[in-house]
């Protein structure tokens, strides 16, 4: 019986050392790469606010050329009544 107990007191070492083992692989080192972790939010954080910029880049273009175009038919629209009282005079 006491091979018995000693058998199970080291199994349950062994899976003890397992899982410390298998926790460390886990962390992959992850204590010294707190400025790696870091740096990697700050490229997130670059990469989010170029989205943003590009983002309101595209729609001032639109406004831009909105505007632009509006311009233009008003232009068409007053040369047209130029045209109607030059005609009526």
């Amino acid at each position: 019986m006491l091979s018995v107990n000693h058998k199970i007191r080291n199994m349950k070492r062994t899976f003890v050392a397992l899982a410390i083992l298998a926790s460390l692989a886990a962390c992959n080192n992850s204590g010294t790469s707190t400025g790696d972790k870091k740096d990697s939010l700050d490229s997130v954080a670059s990469e989010k606010k170029d989205r943003i910029d590009s983002s309101a880049e595209q729609r001032k273009d639109v406004v831009d050329s909105t505007t632009k175009h509006q311009k233009q038919v008003l232009d068409k629209m007053d040369s047209m009544n130029h045209k109607k009282d030059s005609v009526t005079h």
